[in-house]
């Protein structure tokens, strides 16, 4: 008498519910995580790089501009009462405003250009009203995506365990049936 084991069984359909669980997680991520926000006044806060400069004939700043981490590129125009708070490679922090440094904000801005250099600019109507380094941003936002990853991690770890174990079970229940039948055939 031949006795093959069995090991095919439904198990857990666990794979659906994660699946379900990451999708959501990744909504909530997207939906707190927003790189230009209004604020009141209808003005506009962005922030990215640097990727073009215009000055007029003196050399002074006409316009400049950003590029989003979604790729979308932002064109600003300045006036005299613009203000500028920005580092220098060594870290030095320069302030001043467009009436005060014209021709000193263009090298600032190519600096940061060059450099990739993030900044953060509040407009309105497509005016830049500041330019500054990139603020340290939203300490939520980074830590809503971190709670995400670790959430889905976790999730992810102990669904495997218990598939795992679970399996394991049906297992040893399989060995030890086969014993039993082994036992009862050689009593036979």
């Amino acid at each position: 008498m031949i006795i093959r084991p069995s090991f095919a069984s439904a198990g857990p359909r666990i794979g659906p519910a994660l699946a379900l669980a990451v999708v959501t997680l990744a909504a909530f991520a997207l939906l707190v995580n927003t790189q230009t926000a209004s604020a009141q006044g209808g003005r506009t806060i962005s922030s990215g790089v640097v990727v073009g400069v215009l000055t007029d004939d003196q050399g002074r700043l006409e316009k400049f501009a950003v590029s989003d981490s979604g790729g979308t590129v932002i064109e600003y125009s300045v006036e005299g009462s613009t203000e500028y708070g920005l580092e220098t490679q060594a870290g030095e922090r320069w302030v001043a405003t467009q009436a005060d440094e014209p021709i000193e904000v263009v090298g600032r801005l190519r600096d940061h250009q060059e450099r990739f250099a993030s900044i953060t600019v509040t407009s309105q109507n497509g005016v830049a009203l500041s330019v500054v380094e990139r603020e340290s941003g939203k300490l939520e936002t980074n830590l809503s995506y971190l709670f995400a990853v670790f959430a889905v991690t976790w999730a992810g770890f102990f669904a495997y365990i218990f598939f795992v174990s679970r399996k394991q079970r049906e297992l040893q229940r399989e060995v030890a049936r086969l014993r039993a039948s082994m036992r009862t055939n050689t009593d036979e």
